[in-house]
């Protein structure tokens, strides 16, 4: 079976792009499944993530217009069973229009309700053109149902094995993400003045690089925040994790976040605000972490004290993590995908 995998690139160290190489290389191991990964940017010399020998990777560069014709051109005389758009926002709006298609399925990345309301809008029109729809999350689904007939949750998978929890002993608090608006790291940092003189022997550390970048390093300097650092991209997340307690989210919107699914197969607890969509799925409030009211400054520092102050309370919610990642592990997620996608 040949399947397309289409995405807008795979340069960065974010989410989608990890979860795209992930699910193509675990999907080419399996046999009689063919999987190529087409971008606008990368070739295997300078993908953000190792990908097997298996899976081919095709670039087709221009602006979105032009990028859209020669995809068009290129499914035409590739003959694939099954493409998928991992939605990077309008790109899968163009996908929608590609003819000779046996099935398209869109994967969903980021949740419905975060996008601007033409994008919304534009969606429900041109998404009648769409076989199937992926969502990571319940509560995206609903919002897609509205529309479609045919939607399914299928969540992220961890590309690490499920490992025994920290012992706590570093005392330090990671985040992991594209310094951008959508992560909110100024909140983060605002929530962090509160109460780091509370805690002076744990430290917060930020990994990520993008446009947001001068303003948080400008604001730990202008208001001499101590034991915060911004990290800029780390070679190696595993011991990122390995060498943090728990992790703390401060975004704005989500879909379904792979650090959060990666930081539970670390036993990691989770600190996060209660944005749509995502979180909430993978936090149960005080069983595996805290659950933040959105946006909301003064309790996002409350929960941060809460866990760092607490031994008990880090070791139930690192056992309780480690429980909660076992249903994301590749067997489980590919299992889905076969059956209801590709099967389907």
């Amino acid at each position: 079976m040949k399947i397309l995998f289409v995405i807008n690139s795979l340069k960065s160290k974010s989410g989608s792009e990890r979860v795209a190489v992930e699910l193509a290389n675990k999907l080419s191991t399996i046999a009689n499944y063919k999987v190529t990964l087409l971008n606008r940017e990368s070739d295997k010399s300078n993908i953000a993530y190792p990908l097997v020998d298996d899976v081919d990777i095709v670039t087709l560069t221009g602006n979105l217009f032009q990028f859209y014709k020669k995809l068009k051109l290129h499914i035409a005389v590739s003959a694939y069973d099954m493409v998928i758009i991992h939605n990077m926002g309008k790109l899968s709006l163009l996908c929608a229009f590609l003819p000779n298609i046996k099935k398209l399925v869109v994967l969903e990345h980021v949740s419905f309700i975060s996008r601007p309301k033409k994008v919304q809008f534009l969606t429900k029109m041109l998404y009648r053109y769409v076989d199937q729809v992926v969502t990571l999350t319940q509560n995206d689904k609903n919002q897609f149902d509205k529309f479609h007939p045919n939607v399914i949750v299928i969540p992220n998978f961890s590309p690490f094995p499920i490992v025994s929890p920290s012992n706590h002993t570093h005392k330090q608090i990671v985040t992991i993400g594209r310094l951008t608006d959508q992560k909110n790291y100024l909140h983060l940092l605002q929530a962090w003045e509160k109460i780091y003189k509370d805690i002076p022997d744990w430290q917060l550390n930020i990994y990520g690089e993008g446009e947001h970048k001068t303003m948080l390093q400008d604001y730990i300097e202008q208001h001499s925040l101590a034991n915060v650092s911004l990290k800029g991209i780390t070679s190696n997340v595993k011991q990122v994790y390995e060498q943090s307690s728990f992790f703390v989210m401060s975004s704005k919107y989500e879909g379904l976040p792979m650090v959060l699914i990666e930081a539970q197969s670390f036993g990691l607890p989770i600190v996060s605000y209660n944005c749509p969509y995502g979180p909430s799925d993978v936090i149960k409030n005080y069983e595996n972490g805290l659950l933040v009211c959105d946006q909301n400054i003064n309790e996002l520092a409350t929960a941060i004290l809460e866990v760092a102050s607490s031994p008990n309370l880090l070791d139930q919610f690192a056992k309780n993590s480690l429980l909660n990642a076992q249903k994301y592990q590749p067997e489980q997620i590919l299992k889905i995908w076969i059956e209801r996608v590709l099967k389907g």
